[in-house]
């Protein structure tokens, strides 16, 4: 497979990616965020375009890509996690916490709710490890029971 990227003025950037067994796959990442998506399979072929994406689906895309995009499994998770509530919740930069690491903190000993995700910025962080550093205005993803959220309410309190 080779990559190749080209600055478009006024437009945004061209990113070609040709496959070893054939085929050019050519994404347009317009300035405003917007992504077409081409394919042909012959370079004497003019391309198809395949779809259009906000950059928000574009994200969502790279996802399933990377292998973090997680999507909820049906109603019978509720019988096997009936005590379970997933929250998310916005760190504020007074917390305590913030500039501390998960594993310096002990947030599941603490107060038994566990960090699945860390949205931030643009981006999620998917199964934090304890080295992750919490970060102001970072969001996380936690479950637990009512009573670990009401006690990681209480850890995130200034």
């Amino acid at each position: 497979m080779k990559i190749f990227e080209t600055q478009l003025p006024g437009v945004g950037r061209r990113y070609q990616v040709s496959f070893s067994d054939g085929g050019t796959l050519t994404i347009l990442v317009h300035n405003d965020g917007r992504r077409n998506v081409y394919w042909r399979d012959d370079p004497d072929e003019d391309s198809e375009e395949l779809f259009v994406t906000t950059e928000r689906e574009a994200e969502k895309l790279a996802e399933i890509f990377d292998g973090t995009f997680f999507e909820p499994v049906g109603d019978d998770l509720g019988e096997v996690l009936s005590d379970a509530r997933l929250k998310w919740v916005s760190l504020p930069g007074e917390s305590p916490i913030v500039g501390r690491t998960i594993g310096d903190v002990g947030v599941r000993t603490r107060t038994g709710v566990s960090i699945l995700a860390v949205e931030r910025d643009k981006r999620t962080i998917a199964n934090p490890t304890p080295g992750t550093e919490l970060l102001a205005d970072d969001v996380l993803v936690v479950v637990g029971s009512e009573e670990a959220h009401d006690a990681f309410d209480e850890l995130l309190a200034p």
